[in-house]
């Protein structure tokens, strides 16, 4: 790449068409990230210095024909150095003042305030154009200001945001360029970065925005991003994406906002009768053809993914899809029953794909629909409750049990014969026990790790000599993870631990340790024997295995204190974070383990070290990272010995 950005240079100086794609190669070369300047002697560096090489002959763009070169040119003005060239800096002025393109002079407004030395000059201009003519350059001036601002932000900045926001389009001709254009250094959807570091701002934006008809989805993904970033505003998110809602026909735009209604409904609580019914009538669409458990429609084959609990997912394959006349009924989705998650088609001729996907998009806005009306424990839609699916009647079971058993008892040996994964792990041993048929007849039929773990649970007293003849005969060449619970379960039942040590000892030795773990912990002191082979995955190179092996180790030899100083390595307390730090996923991890000990006793005091960690956990405002926050929060409260609120 870097012997090519002379002739990147000179393609984008001389070719005719598109010459603002080529113009955008060299700027994102030479991009800055949050890091600052690359290093020199280091291959980003050199490929800068090449880029930087090249940009006073490519500044000649800045007065091109054509408005979209003009706009890549001035994005590639600023990845150069700040201050800019003073002739740099007159040309972008007079961009602002007399382009004939709005989008453009927005473009040149926002690179000024980066480029300029006149710090004076910046804020003048910027205050000026807040009430410019154009909307788009009225937008990037209060970008502009925000970005200096810190929040709360004031009102009036924000009312400019909210009023010309919502109308601005797109300024590049290419749909994925954000509006308006993110600069070196800034993250790549500069609005909605700048928008939700005050998130009752950016909620009172999004509501404006949906207000006007919620264009592209810019309100509703706003609201999105607050959620994402910021904690207990679930209330809020939800009653304005149930304002969002039926602003939109587009099934993949109704699916994605009412997946999203589904994700906050548990944190929520009750969204009023108006957002109840909405959801009702969304979860109505197509019950003719979408009922969980029918058979496949006709013109789709379809299989159900192996990728794990939780997943669900339907890969559908089109008959006849060579034949232009080939079409695909709405119930083409007839089978998803284990959660939203859907694999759309991805083969076939295009006429027939797009109608696949159609009818994916509608049952996926049914189930999530159904999902979100389970998260607040609305009880009408247990009228029916044989089409539900597994992730649904599970989300009655964990949120709202009490009110939800009585209309579930006449269905759930059904329901639970059926096997889903997410069901199986709510039900409890209570009515685990009171359906041990069905259990069985489950394991028989869709062996999965949750019907085996779940049995064992049940240990001598809650099953009987069948299903330990039913655990022995699992495949051991199906899945490794369903054949370690089921031998593991199996011991627990008849106490005889033997098999199930020789099992996992030769499932340790031959598969990915992450899916055998589990299993080995549950046996308890009954895989003492196993002990060395678990000690040893302690420094595994695999590092996603180490805190699971900490837990098996404690579990079966009841001694917590070899993997203590393992697990406290795992946590790394820290009281700065990223919202996407990769580490929390270890730190999570880690937690759980130590959490399990400290309720089970085995661990009588928190290490006084992890309490920065913790104590930024428990109580931090923002999100700590954008997945499995709230458990981390659920975590550290266990190990300050602080209760969930109710």
């Amino acid at each position: 790449m870097l012997e090519a950005v002379p002739f990147l240079a000179h393609l984008a100086l001389h070719v005719t068409w598109h010459r603002e794609a080529l113009l955008e190669v060299p700027t994102g070369l030479a991009e800055l990230d949050e890091s600052g300047v690359p290093a020199p002697e280091s291959l980003g560096g050199r490929v800068r210095a090449a880029v930087l090489a090249e940009l006073p002959l490519l500044m000649g763009c800045l007065t091109d024909p054509d408005p979209f070169v003009r706009q890549a040119a001035i994005r590639l003005a600023c990845v150069g150095t700040r201050p800019a060239h003073p002739a740099v800096v007159r040309t972008l002025t007079d961009l602002y003042e007399s382009d004939p393109s709005a989008s453009t002079r927005a473009d040149a407004l926002t690179a000024l305030s980066l480029l300029d030395p006149d710090p004076a000059t910046v804020r003048e201009r910027e205050a000026a154009a807040i009430d410019d003519r154009d909307r788009e350059v009225r937008l990037a001036a209060a970008l502009s200001v925000l970005d200096r601002t810190e929040p709360p932000y004031p009102a009036a900045l924000l009312a400019v945001v909210a009023a010309d926001g919502a109308a601005v389009p797109g300024s590049h001709r290419f749909t994925a360029r954000p509006r308006p254009f993110p600069y070196p250094g800034a993250p790549h959807d500069r609005e909605n970065e700048l928008l939700t570091e005050d998130p009752e701002g950016a909620l009172s934006v999004a509501r404006a925005w949906i207000a006007a008809g919620d264009t592209h989805q810019w309100g509703s993904r706003l609201v999105g991003q607050v959620d994402q970033r910021w904690r207990d505003r679930a209330a809020q998110c939800v009653a304005a994406l149930a304002e969002a809602l039926p602003l939109h026909q587009d099934g993949a735009e109704r699916s994605s906002i009412v997946r999203a209604i589904a994700g906050l409904m548990p944190r929520a609580g009750d969204p009023g009768s108006h957002v109840r019914d909405l959801l009702l009538a969304e979860a109505a669409r197509d019950e003719q053809e979408y009922a969980a458990g029918s058979p496949y429609a006709p013109g789709v084959a379809g299989r159900q993914s192996s990728r794990g609990k939780g997943h669900g997912l339907l890969w559908a394959g089109v008959e006849g899809a060579d034949d232009d006349r080939a079409d695909v009924p709405h119930g083409a989705a007839a089978t998803v029953t284990d959660g939203p998650d859907i694999v759309r088609p991805s083969m076939g001729r295009e006429r027939t794909i797009r109608a696949a996907q159609r009818a994916l998009a509608r049952a996926e806005v049914v189930e999530c629909a159904r999902l979100a009306l389970a998260g607040c424990g609305d009880l009408r839609l247990l009228e029916q409750p044989g089409s539900l699916s597994g992730p649904v009647l599970a989300t009655f079971l964990t949120h709202h049990r009490d009110e939800a058993l009585p209309r579930l008892h006449p269905v759930l040996p059904e329901l639970i014969a059926r096997g889903s994964a997410e069901l199986l792990d709510a039900l409890g041993p209570d009515l685990a026990a009171a359906h041990l048929p069905q259990l069985k007849q489950a394991l028989r039929e869709h062996p999965t790790v949750a019907a085996a773990r779940l049995l064992g649970e049940l240990g001598p007293s809650g099953t009987d000599a069948e299903t330990a003849d039913l655990l022995a005969t699992v495949d051991p060449t199906a899945r490794h993870d369903v054949h370690a619970e089921a031998v593991v379960s199996r011991a627990l039942i008849t106490g005889d631990a033997e098999p199930a040590v020789k099992a996992l000892r030769d499932l340790l030795r031959a598969q990915s340790p992450s899916g055998i773990l589990p299993a080995v912990g549950r046996l308890g002191p009954l895989g003492a024997p196993l002990a060395p082979e678990v000690a040893a995955l302690l420094n595994d190179p695999r590092e996603y295995g180490r805190s699971l092996a900490a837990d098996a180790y404690w579990r079966i030899t009841g001694n917590p204190r070899p993997v203590l100083p393992h697990l406290l390595a795992r946590a790394a307390p820290t009281t700065t974070y990223a919202s996407n730090d990769t580490a929390w996923y270890d730190r999570r991890d880690a937690l759980r383990v130590l959490a399990d000990m400290r309720t089970a006793g085995a661990l009588a005091t928190t290490p006084p070290e992890l309490r920065p960690l913790l104590e930024l956990c428990a109580t931090s405002p923002r999100r700590v990272t954008w997945k499995d926050d709230d458990e981390l929060r659920r975590l550290a409260r266990t190990l300050l010995d602080e209760p969930m609120p109710s």
